[in-house]
């Protein structure tokens, strides 16, 4: 499942986590909606932690990473950005998986 979180002080303490994942959406955004599915699946089929972020409630956050197109999907290994994914309607199941490492 991808848990919402917001506030620097909760994105900072799960970032201490392994891995983790930031996925940056918002309500109105049709490829949001799209994607959202398939990242609740993925959500099951690997070990990492995913988190999303409402970029219309949480615009300190956007900002601090650089999202300046959503849905964008952030993974972080032991609080450092590793790699980031635009999920512009080209972005399947298997680019996800590929994206987490779960492939």
């Amino acid at each position: 499942m991808m848990a919402p979180i917001t506030g620097t002080a909760n994105i900072e303490k799960v970032l201490n986590e392994k891995d983790v994942i930031l996925g940056f959406s918002a309500p109105w955004c049709p490829y949001c909606r799209r994607l959202r599915p398939m990242i609740e699946k993925l959500s099951t089929e690997i070990p990492t932690n995913i988190y999303g972020i409402n970029t219309d409630e949480d615009e300190e956050i956007t900002a601090r990473y650089d999202v300046e197109v959503i849905p964008t999907l952030i993974l972080f290994h032991e609080g450092k950005e590793v790699r980031r994914i635009i999920g512009d309607g080209s972005v399947g199941p298997d680019e996800l998986k590929k994206f987490a490492g779960a492939e």
